[in-house]
C-alpha cells in the first residue's frame, strides 16, 4: 500500500471516495456501504490465487488453519480431515472442484502482508483485526444469509461475486451471539451489488448478507474483522474494580428474594444505593489504562530485521529507531521500568529510565544516545529492545 500522512491511512483506501470523517458518523457501527474502487493497486499484494495455491501445497497445514463451507448440499470437517483431524488436501481440493468454497482462517498468521495490513489497521482502530480468506469456484456459494457478530470490511481480490446485504437481525450483537437461522430472518433487501477486484464493502455486525460467485473465474476474497472492545466490556472491569474494593457489592441477594411475597422494594432500594456508590467510586481512568495495556500486550510484535541484525556484529555507530506503528505504554513498577507493548511486557532496571522515555518518543538515535551507562549494559539494552520488537535499525524499518 502507498503510504499517506492520513491518521487513518488504511481506512481512507478501504472507504474511498468517501471521506474516512463521513464514515465514522454515518456508516460505523450503523449501516452498511459498498465501495467501488475500480481499481486494485492499493490491495495487489496481500494475497493472489497463487499464494493460495502454493500454501495449500508445500505448508503445514494444522487442523484450524483450513475450513470449508457450501450452501447445499452442506459440508463438515470429517469430509476434508483425516480421522487424527489433520487436512487432507485432496479432499479438500475435490470439494472444491464440486462447489466448496475454502476458507483459511486468520491467514494474516502465516502470511506478511496480511500481517502488516492487520498490524496497521489494530494501530487506527485499536482492536484485533483478524482476515479470513475465501475462495469460491465458480457459480457456487459458501454460506447461506446470515449476520456476523463482528464488523467487518470484504475485499475482493480476484473474480466477481454478488452480494445482498438485508436489514439488521440484531442490534450490535456481542461477540459470541450466535446466529440462528430458525429466529432470525432476512428482512427487506438493503444494499444489492457485483464487487469486482479492488472493491470493497463494509457490514456492520448483526445485518443479515449472503454471497454467490456469478462469475467466469474462482472468486477470491478478504474479510477483514474488527474485534473491538465494548463500553459493556469496560462498564464490567470497572465494576468489578468496585467490587474487589467495597464488600457492599460482594453482599448476597436477600434471603428468600425468589418467593412470591418478597417485597422487590427492598431489594430496589438496596440496589439504588449500591448505583450511587458505583457513580463515586467507579475509576474510568484507572480500567482505560488497564485496556489499553492489555490491547498493546495482545498484539502480535513486528520482529521484521531481529534475526538478521542479531546475527550480524554489534556496531556502536549503527542507528537505530522505534518501530513504525509501535504502542506501548511505560510505567514504573517497584525498581523497575515496565514497558507494555506487543507480547507482553518488558521490565529493565530503573536506571534505564530515561533512555527508554527518550527511545518511545521516536525519533533515531544511535549508541551515543546511552553514554555515561556501562557499554555493556549499554549494549545488552539495544539487543534487548531489537529481539523484542521495539526498535530496528534504519535500513531494516518497514
Amino acid at each position: 500500500m502507498t503510504d499517506t500522512n492520513h491518521p487513518y491511512k488504511v481506512l481512507v483506501y478501504l472507504v474511498s471516495p468517501l471521506e474516512w470523517n463521513k464514515f465514522f458518523s454515518d456508516f460505523y457501527e450503523q449501516k452498511p456501504c459498498y465501495f467501488p474502487h475500480n481499481s486494485f493497486e492499493n490491495f495487489a499484494d496481500l494475497i493472489s490465487l497463487e499464494r493460495l495455491d502454493h500454501l495449500l501445497a508445500t505448508s503445514e497445514l494444522p487442523p484450524a488453519s483450513i475450513d470449508m463451507a457450501r450452501s447445499k448440499p452442506p459440508i463438515s470437517r470429517d469430509h476434508f480431515t483425516f480421522k487424527s483431524g489433520n487436512i487432507d488436501r485432496g479432499a479438500v481440493i475435490r470439494h472444491y472442484q464440486n462447489g466448496a468454497t475454502i476458507i483459511f482462517p486468520q491467514l494474516n498468521l502465516a502470511v506478511e502482508e496480511l500481517a502488516n495490513f492487520c498490524r496497521a489497521f489494530e494501530h487506527e482502530f485499536s482492536c484485533k483485526v483478524q482476515t479470513n480468506v475465501y475462495l469460491t469456484p465458480q457459480n457456487s456459494q459458501g454460506f447461506k444469509t446470515h449476520y456476523d457478530d463482528h464488523d467487518v470490511f470484504v475485499i475482493q481480490m480476484h473474480g466477481s461475486k454478488r452480494w445482498r446485504v438485508y436489514q439488521k437481525a440484531v442490534d450490535k450483537p456481542f461477540r459470541g451471539e450466535p446466529f440462528k437461522a430458525s429466529e432470525h430472518s432476512a428482512g427487506d433487501l438493503d444494499l444489492s451489488f457485483t464487487m469486482k477486484p479492488g472493491d470493497c464493502v463494509y457490514i456492520p455486525r448483526g445485518y443479515m448478507h449472503d454471497a454467490v460467485n456469478v462469475g467466469e473465474e474462482p472468486s477470491l476474497h478478504i474479510t477483514v474483522g474488527l474485534l473491538v472492545k465494548k463500553w459493556a466490556d469496560l462498564m464490567l472491569e470497572v465494576l468489578s474494580e468496585v467490587a474487589i474494593n467495597n464488600s457492599k457489592f460482594r453482599e448476597s441477594l436477600p434471603a428468600g428474594f425468589a418467593a412470591k411475597d418478597f417485597d422487590a422494594n427492598v431489594a430496589r432500594a438496596h440496589f439504588d444505593e449500591l448505583m450511587k456508590i458505583f457513580d463515586s467510586e467507579a475509576d474510568f481512568e484507572n480500567v482505560f489504562e488497564l485496556f489499553k495495556q492489555e490491547f498493546y500486550r495482545t498484539r502480535k510484535p513486528d520482529l521484521t530485521g531481529a534475526l538478521v541484525h542479531s546475527s550480524a556484529a554489534f556496531e556502536a555507530s549503527r542507528l537505530y529507531r522505534l518501530r513504525d506503528k509501535f504502542q506501548a505504554t511505560m510505567q514504573i513498577e517497584s525498581d523497575k521500568v515496565v514497558i507494555s507493548c506487543g507480547g507482553g511486557d518488558l521490565r529493565f532496571d530503573s536506571e534505564f529510565e530515561e533512555v527508554l522515555e527518550t527511545i518511545l518518543r521516536g525519533k533515531s538515535f544511535d549508541f551515543g544516545l546511552l553514554e555515561g551507562l556501562p557499554a555493556e549494559k549499554a549494549e545488552d539494552l539495544l539487543k534487548k529492545l531489537v529481539a523484542f520488537g521495539v526498535i530496528s535499525t534504519i535500513n531494516n524499518t518497514l
